[in-house]
């Protein structure tokens, strides 16, 4: 008995047979029919004037915040405010104790009755006495004495009436109230602490406007100045864009980190926004010409732009760079030449490749 060798021609043409016939009763995949001719909607695209942005970072901020005083001593006796609690500029934040300052005030009052009741009678005094020294009844000494009374009696009436003055404020000083409207960040005390006039009480926040702190690289500093217009946007509401205008502008570089630091005014009129909230901003800039198709034209996957143009009659599927977007038409910044055709009305049948009657 005789065994083909493992590498004989007889056993490799045998195999190469079997291989063949294997792939020969296997089925081809079809043919993919070519897609049938599409009528579009196209128009060549155009150089138009579009407006100009120049994307910034920054960040919120209150126009104004204050950690309140309270500016005199005493025991708290009553708290008005809690923490997110909205105040009007005079509005009460914390009352202390009164009856020092109500007492203060009574005795002040009283001192500057009787001061105001001597001024008056050594006014009168003075007035017949200096017609007396006219008329030579009383010596140059006497009438200088009764002069220096009339200017004392003057001078303690004015303290007097001063140390009244100071009385009552510190009987206002006993009511600590919001220096300006806005928002209670915190509460610092409560009733039965007493306080002395640096204490802390409470801080307030102001929310309507607000200020957007924009930090403006070395390159583009030359491009922001005063009124600007500026919008922006805030994780807090995506997909909503507020207005703000450039207000105050950094007079140099921060040395550290090359930047320019500008702030604009952010009207927050119902105080939906809040500081520390990170902002993606656009800088408004004049307009320039650029190429621009039909907001139409463009189809979005929320990652990326596509067009189609017409090309040697076929539709071609373009990824693009957008920009802004004026009167219904939006600038291509890259991926499209002015002059090149446009499908203008999408439809499920513009597709890459697809031919065009």
């Amino acid at each position: 008995m005789t065994f083909a060798h493992p590498r004989s021609p007889a056993l490799l043409a045998t195999v190469a047979f079997s291989v063949l016939a294997c792939r020969g009763s296997a089925k081809e995949p079809p043919i993919a029919p070519l897609p049938a001719a599409v009528r579009v909607d196209a128009a060549p695209a155009e150089e138009r004037p579009m407006p100009r942005s120049l994307p910034l970072t920054g960040s919120l901020v209150s126009n104004r915040q204050a950690d309140v005083a309270a500016n005199a001593s005493g025991r708290v006796t009553r708290t008005f405010v809690e923490r997110g609690a909205m105040v009007r500029a005079g509005d009460p934040l914390v009352q202390l104790d009164v009856r020092s300052a109500v007492i203060g005030e009574e005795e002040a009052l009283g001192n500057l009755e009787t001061a105001q009741a001597q001024r008056e009678l050594a006014q009168a005094q003075c007035v017949r006495y200096q017609a007396l020294f006219e008329t030579g009844s009383i010596s140059r000494e006497q009438w200088d004495r009764f002069e220096s009374q009339c200017r004392t009696s003057a001078a303690s009436a004015r303290v007097a009436s001063a140390r009244a003055d100071l009385a009552r404020k510190a009987l206002a000083d006993a009511t600590v109230r919001a220096p300006f409207g806005g928002m209670v960040g915190e509460r610092f005390v409560n009733v039965g602490e007493y306080v002395q006039p640096s204490s802390r009480v409470a801080s307030l926040v102001e929310l309507a406007p607000l200020r957007l702190q924009l930090t403006v690289p070395e390159v583009e500093a030359g491009r922001i100045a005063p009124q600007q217009a500026v919008t922006f946007e805030v994780q807090a509401f995506p997909g909503e864009s507020f207005r703000a205008t450039v207000a105050y502008v950094g007079p140099a570089l921060r040395v550290a980190t090359r930047d320019l630091v500008a702030e604009a005014v952010v009207p927050n009129a119902d105080r939906r926004l809040r500081p520390g909230m990170f902002a993606t901003a656009h800088l408004e800039l004049p307009s320039e010409p650029a190429v621009a198709v039909p907001r139409s034209a463009l189809r979005s996957d929320g990652t990326a732009a596509r067009l189609f143009t017409v090309l040697d009659g076929r539709i071609e599927e373009r990824i693009v760079q957008t920009g802004s977007e004026r009167d219904g038409y939006v600038a291509v910044l890259d991926g499209l030449r002015a002059g090149e055709r446009v499908v203008t009305r999408l439809t499920d049948q513009i597709r890459d490749g697809v031919p065009v009657q």
